[in-house]
């Protein structure tokens, strides 16, 4: 389901798959939510994403 809602955003930058990987982790980093800091710690793998 993640990626069919980041699908569109993704798309654009395949070209340079690592920049939403990092983006991703920057943000997991910031997060103070621990469920949601782990969400976004998985998402790049979830998403097929380079890291």
């Amino acid at each position: 389901m993640a990626i069919e809602v980041l699908g569109p955003v993704i798309g654009p930058l395949e070209q340079d798959r690592r920049a939403p990987a990092e983006l991703i982790s920057q943000c997991a980093q910031e997060e103070t939510d621990p469920e949601r800091q782990l969400t976004a710690w998985e998402m790049p793998e979830t998403l097929g994403l380079p890291t």
